[in-house]
């Protein structure tokens, strides 16, 4: 949108594209990431499932006594508690370096490329922050 122009046809008619353009995809960010955790979670259990019972001979009731013994609902907690704040990181980097994206198609790709690293960064040092004051609390 910057490249074409859309975000200067915006400002013109008064819009505010902090608010109309980075605070709703932001908003869907922080509202549809845990629920892919949630969802990767559900499909992780099962795979390790399938997995399991086809490798070894764990009966799958073993298996999810097991499963339901090592896991409590802090691990879940704790997995869904950092994922608003990892899809914030992402959703600001990506809409901050779109809005800098300046000079045609490769502008966008350089662009594209930088948000990626620094989302990846970001979300490794969010991890690394929330696990530190997780073992903090004994979590």
């Amino acid at each position: 949108m910057q490249v074409s122009e859309e975000i200067d046809a915006l400002q013109a008619m008064g819009f505010s594209p902090f608010r109309w353009l980075m605070i709703p995809r932001c908003l869907a960010l922080v509202l549809a990431v845990p629920v892919l955790t949630w969802i990767g979670d559900v499909l992780a259990l099962v795979g390790g499932l399938a997995a399991t019972t086809a490798l070894t001979n764990m009966t799958p009731r073993a298996y999810m006594l097991a499963t339901a013994n090592a896991i409590t609902a802090d691990h879940f907690l704790a997995g869904l508690v950092k994922t608003p704040f990892l899809a914030l990181a992402i959703g600001l980097i990506a809409c901050g370096q779109g809005l800098a994206a300046y000079g045609g198609a490769v502008a966008v790709g350089a662009r594209t490329t930088t948000a990626v690293v620094w989302s990846i960064f970001a979300v490794i040092v969010i991890s690394s922050v929330f696990t530190f004051f997780f073992a903090l609390m004994g979590v």
